[in-house]
């Protein structure tokens, strides 16, 4: 089967945009042409994925499916000391997903790709330390009963399952990366 790439974005209801954004307030007021200690977060995820069945012990028959992911995550949490020419600023996290599915979702096997660093950054604050975290693991994810059925796995649902890989991703390895901001 050929496979498909699809950017994963949110889609615009109602004046919703997943541009880059200059807070125009926030937590550091007007900070812009700031010199000072700035904290960058940058943060990136790489899957590649393929969908599996277990079968019951009993009579062989399918049981559930699954997906079986290894993924490597990263975020990083810097303090800078540097002139801000804008102040706050963030970009969302923007990943593109190819795939074997013919209805745009994860099918069978396929990978999932930042397509563009999520980043915020903001004066440093009080507790705040600095971090850095990369891990390569694997993980089952997306547990469904049966045989896979590709009606369930379509444009529709693809952001629920890259959101349920990432979360285990974030929790068996990387807590600093945020979930908030991918674009999904």
């Amino acid at each position: 089967m050929a496979i498909t790439k699809y950017t994963i974005k949110k889609t615009d209801q109602g004046g919703g945009n997943t541009e880059e954004h200059f807070a125009a307030s926030g937590s550091t007021g007007d900070t812009s042409g700031l010199t000072g200690d700035w904290r960058v977060h940058i943060q990136n995820i790489e899957i590649m994925y393929r969908r599996k069945t277990q079968y019951k012990p009993e009579d062989g028959t399918e049981d559930f499916n699954y997906i079986e992911a290894n993924y490597t995550i990263e975020a990083s949490r810097e303090h800078l000391f540097i002139t801000a020419s804008s102040g706050d600023f963030f970009k969302p996290h923007v990943l593109e997903l190819q795939s074997d599915s013919a209805t745009g979702g994860v099918g069978l096997s396929g990978t999932i790709r930042t397509q563009a660093m999520g980043y915020f950054r903001r004066l440093v604050l009080p507790g705040d330390a600095e971090a850095q975290s990369r891990a390569t693991a694997s993980i089952n994810a997306c547990r469904l009963p049966g045989a896979y059925n590709a009606s369930f796995d379509t444009s529709t649902t693809v952001n629920g399952t890259i959101f349920d890989i990432c979360q285990a991703a974030k929790q068996n390895s990387c807590p600093e990366f945020e979930l908030a901001f991918l674009d999904l």
